[in-house]
């Protein structure tokens, strides 16, 4: 049975909720074993950027958001970071 795969999709900016790299990969010759792996993997990411989970998940825009609070904390130099800020930030992402 011959497989192949056609890319009829263009690219956009943002995750992407539905991957390919299993049917890439499979493509490719990797063996059985790395591609079933790859698939519980895939289907467990999938399944968290589509919100199909319980685990909180960061989109994008929160994380350059986060990012920015944590480098501004940062900014004066590692001695002078205010521990209860840092601590909002981590128990928010918690």
């Amino acid at each position: 049975e011959k497989k192949s795969i056609a890319f009829l999709y263009t690219l956009g900016d943002g995750p992407c909720p539905k991957s390919f790299g299993v049917n890439v990969a499979r493509l490719a010759g990797l063996p059985d074993d790395v591609l079933e792996r790859a698939k519980c993997v895939s289907v467990a990411f999938e399944a968290e950027m589509n919100g199909e989970t319980n685990h909180h998940k960061i989109i994008p825009s929160e994380a350059e958001d986060i990012a920015s609070k944590i480098e501004k904390l940062f900014s004066t130099g590692a001695e002078d970071v205010n521990h209860d800020e840092l601590k909002q930030i981590w128990e928010g992402l918690q």
